[in-house]
């Protein structure tokens, strides 16, 4: 029995130590743990001007519960204590002395102190960090609406934003400053802020409202205002031209279709590229019918093709617009009155390199007279007026004419003079003497 006891004993032994070991262990880590947090602490307590972090308290406090010493951490804020933001301060408060002395309002430090500022905030700004402080906070940190109150301010933001376009904080930035009436200064920043669509969309709304009573002189600065920021890409010029597309179909919506208009050519432009004409097609109303809509996707690549090739499709227009014998087989007006393709018409009459066959002559007059006089309220409810075509057609034949010899340098006496006037006097719609003004 002895013997047994004996055994037992010693096979206990070996599972008392092992439990022991585990239990040092682990008090072992947790020891290290804690030393690592400690030490942790200690190197934020360390950095210059620690004590001014806004956080500092909860990291003291975290300090003390694992064990700190509250010397040590005091010891640490007041040894690292530099004064930085007070020392800026200070000389702030001395350049404001200086310029109210010299009767100065601001001065070139004050602006190279905000130049300088700007550059760093760019330079350290973190995204991610910004956004965590809005999501933790109940509301925007106090420091935005002063800073949204500043011209320098603002500056700041519109530079960030177009950098971080999908920053939370900078979104809700730009609101504001929409609301609080700068939307002028938006404008100006252009298309570097179209990646906003919330700010983009606003904006343009309030311009389009804009634009209902205002003078041809601010319609134009609008218009630019507008094509800028809405061809910056895609996305926003297929939205602009949609809302447009809808605008220019209502009562007084001859602004908006000339603007839409415009922002095509506008794009066509920027783009170096005939996918503006192309998307022409996509924007036709819910009442176009499948006819309609093959007569726009032939405008469309009229008004995309080079010079080299617009001389084919020229008899196809013709065809659909001047040969049907009832109006009511005629397709719409509008796809055929567009800007681009009164010029093209006109540059295929009137420069003097292009030499046309007579009969492709005849095709480009007949198609510019049917554009340039028929008017069309079908639509409305009305009928396709075409009465003033075969004037038009004699008067646009007399302007040849006239331009060939000219061109041939024929001396014109005051009768013929008095003749060549006569054509000039046929009246054209608005679309074609903003061409005709242009041209000349």
């Amino acid at each position: 029995m002895e013997e047994q006891g004996q055994e037992s004993e010693s096979h206990d032994a070996p599972q008392v130590s092992d439990d022991q070991a585990q239990k040092d262990e682990q008090e072992r880590q947790r020891e290290q743990q804690q030393a690592a947090k400690l030490l942790e602490c200690e190197k934020l307590f360390t950095q210059p001007d620690s004590i001014m972090e806004p956080g500092i308290l909860d990291v003291l406090r975290r300090y003390l519960d694992l064990g700190g010493s509250a010397q040590n951490g005091v010891d640490f804020l007041i040894d690292k204590y530099i004064g930085y933001g007070q020392m800026a301060s200070l000389v702030c408060s001395w350049i404001a002395k200086a310029d109210q002395a010299n009767g100065e309002t601001s001065s070139p430090n004050q602006a190279d102190e905000v130049t300088h500022m700007q550059a760093l905030i760019a330079d350290k700004f973190d995204p991610d960090k910004v956004d965590a402080l809005l999501r933790t906070r109940r509301g925007p940190p106090k420091w935005l609406t002063p800073l949204i109150a500043d011209r320098a301010g603002r500056e700041l933001i519109y530079t960030l934003s177009a950098r971080y376009k999908n920053c939370q904080l900078l979104k809700y930035a730009m609101q504001r400053i929409l609301m609080a009436g700068h939307d002028d200064e938006v404008a100006s920043v252009g298309s570097r802020l179209a990646g906003y669509f919330e700010v983009f969309h606003n904006l343009m709304v309030k311009r389009l409202e804009e634009m209902l009573h205002v003078d041809d002189a601010r319609m134009q600065v609008l218009s630019k205002e507008l094509m800028d920021i809405c061809c910056s890409s895609q996305h926003t010029y297929a939205h602009a031209q949609q809302l447009l597309k809808e605008l220019g179909a209502q009562p007084q919506g001859a602004r908006f279709k000339r603007l839409s208009q415009d922002m095509e050519v506008y794009a066509a432009e920027k783009l170096s590229h005939p996918i503006a004409w192309k998307m022409h097609q996509f924007f036709l109303g819910s009442h176009t019918s499948v006819a309609d809509a093959e007569v726009a996707v032939l405008v469309a690549d009229l008004l995309a093709a080079d010079k080299g090739h617009t001389r084919s499709l020229i008899p196809k227009l013709h065809k659909l617009y001047c040969t049907p014998s009832q109006v009511h087989q005629i397709p719409p007006m509008e796809l055929l009155q567009h800007p681009k393709v009164f010029e093209i018409l006109v540059q295929g009459l009137f420069e003097p390199s292009q030499r046309l066959p007579v009969e492709t002559q005849r095709t480009y007059v007949q198609l510019l007279a049917t554009a340039a006089s028929a008017v069309d309220q079908r639509q409305g409810g009305g009928s396709l007026d075409v009465a003033e075509v075969p004037a038009q057609v004699a008067a646009l034949q007399g302007a040849i004419t006239l331009a060939k010899q000219a061109n041939e340098g024929h001396r014109f006496s005051p009768a013929e003079l008095l003749q060549a006037a006569q054509p000039l006097q046929v009246p054209l719609r608005p679309e074609a003497q903003c061409l005709a003004a242009d041209f000349q």
